[in-house]
C-alpha cells in the first residue's frame, strides 16, 4: 500500500466497475442507432465522457486520498475539485465493519465502514491484511479505553 494512500489495485477495481456500468447506456444508444441515426451523437458524447471519467477522474480521485493515523484517531483527506477532511476519534466509533464484493475479494481487497454517533466514513478497498490490522488496532484501543475507565472499588 502506498504510504497513507489507496493502492493502485483499488483504482483499477473502480475503473473496471464504472466501465462495465457505463458500457450499458452506450450499448443501448448504439443499438438504437439501427433505428435512427439521431442516437449516434449522444452515444459518442456519452462514450467520450465515460472515457474521460474512467481514465482521468478516477485515478486523480484515488490519488487525492490521504489516510492518517495520529494517536487515537483517523484522518481522511480526499477530493479533486472540493477537498474534504474527515476526522474520526477512535473513542467515538460505534462499530467498524469490513466488506468485500466478489470482484474485490478476488483481488485481495476489502472496504472499511466506520460508524460513529453522528457520522460515518467509508474507506474504499484496501488490502485485506491492512483492513484486519486496522480493526485489531481499533479493538485494542477500545479495550484500553474500557480498562482505563473501569469503575474501581474503594475500601476505607
Amino acid at each position: 500500500m502506498k504510504e497513507n494512500g489507496i493502492p493502485k489495485k483499488t483504482r483499477f477495481l473502480w475503473q473496471v466497475r464504472i466501465s462495465l456500468i457505463g458500457f450499458i447506456p452506450v450499448a443501448v444508444l448504439l443499438f438504437l442507432c439501427s433505428v435512427t441515426l439521431w442516437c449516434l451523437l449522444p452515444a459518442v458524447i456519452l462514450a467520450a465522457a465515460l472515457l474521460i471519467f474512467v481514465m482521468w477522474y478516477i485515478p486523480a480521485y484515488f490519488a487525492s486520498y490521504e489516510i492518517l493515523f495520529p494517536k487515537g484517531a483517523i484522518i481522511i483527506n480526499r477530493g479533486i475539485f472540493i477537498r474534504t477532511t474527515h476526522i474520526m476519534p477512535f473513542s467515538r466509533l460505534i462499530y467498524v465493519q469490513s466488506y468485500s464484493t466478489p470482484l474485490a475479494h478476488s483481488m485481495g481487497l476489502a472496504a472499511l465502514s466506520l460508524k460513529a454517533a453522528r457520522s460515518s466514513v467509508i474507506i474504499p478497498e484496501l488490502p485485506v491484511s491492512d483492513v484486519e490490522l486496522f480493526i485489531k488496532s481499533v479493538t485494542k484501543e477500545e479495550n484500553a479505553l474500557k480498562r482505563s475507565f473501569a469503575p474501581t472499588r474503594l475500601c476505607l
